[in-house]
Formats: C-alpha cells, sequence, structure tokens
C-alpha cells in the first residue's frame, strides 16, 4: 500500500518545467528511453507524443511533446490497474513545443507495461489561442 501510495503522489504533484530533462534514447542506463502516444481522440488539431525520460539524476518523467506549440491548462492521468485517476491544473500561460516539451514528475514505481489513458486541456499557440483536448493512450515500454 506504501508502494502505491508513492507512486500516487508524485501524480498529483505534477510539474511542469520545460528544458533540462536528458532523453538517452533507450541504452542500458536509460531501458524507458523514447516512447510515444499510442491511440487517442483530440479536438482543436493537437496531438502529443508520450515517453518516459531520465534526467541526470536517474528520476523518471512523462514528457508531453505537443504536436505545435500550446499552453496546457490540465492533464488528467488514469491507470485503472495502478488506481490512478488525477487531475492537474497547469497555469495555462506557459508555451509548450516539440522542442520545449511540458515534463510531469518525477514519478516513482512505473511498471513496464502500466497502461496510462492522459487526456491534456489547453489552447493552440497562447492563452487566448482556441481550445484544444488530446487524449493519448501510453504503455509503459
Amino acid at each position: 500500500m506504501k508502494k502505491l501510495l508513492l507512486a500516487i503522489i508524485p501524480l498529483i504533484l505534477f510539474l511542469f518545467s520545460p528544458g533540462c530533462k536528458d532523453d538517452s534514447g533507450g541504452t542500458a542506463t536509460d531501458p524507458f528511453g523514447g516512447g510515444g502516444g499510442g491511440g487517442g481522440t483530440n479536438t482543436g488539431n493537437v496531438t502529443f507524443t508520450v515517453s518516459v525520460v531520465q534526467d541526470n539524476q536517474q528520476q523518471v518523467y512523462f514528457e508531453f511533446k505537443p504536436s505545435t506549440n500550446v499552453v496546457i491548462n490540465t492533464i488528467k492521468a488514469v491507470s485503472a490497474a495502478l488506481g490512478i485517476d488525477e487531475t492537474v491544473n497547469a497555469d495555462g500561460t506557459t508555451v509548450y513545443s516539440q522542442t520545449s516539451p511540458a515534463y510531469v514528475g518525477p514519478i516513482d514505481g512505473l511498471q513496464s507495461g502500466a497502461s496510462f489513458v492522459f487526456t491534456i486541456t489547453g489552447k493552440v499557440g497562447s492563452a487566448t489561442g482556441t481550445a484544444y483536448t488530446s487524449t493519448v493512450n501510453y504503455t509503459i515500454p
């Protein structure tokens, strides 16, 4: 129970911080490497690629790369197998892009094969842009 609680707490404390993360691409020291969002749905013509990355201190983060510049209002993370159903509010003003993705974490206790559904809402380009909703199905490699 304590391990499950420790895995849920970081999801509650999502950190949205652009830059400074290192994805070494799936080597022996970074087994999660790149990844990708599976199927999903979206409105507002925005899609996200989700992967699990490690920073230089070996802490694990979810990385969200949008298909175009966006601001994020909320990210909802659901994993039925892990008992996670959390929605976190972002600032709604920071612009994220392919080269400056959003990071969530650090995350403890991820297991290979665990499935998540992320529902991301926000606006395209800026806080005054067109609203979007993007859903990504992601399985930990």
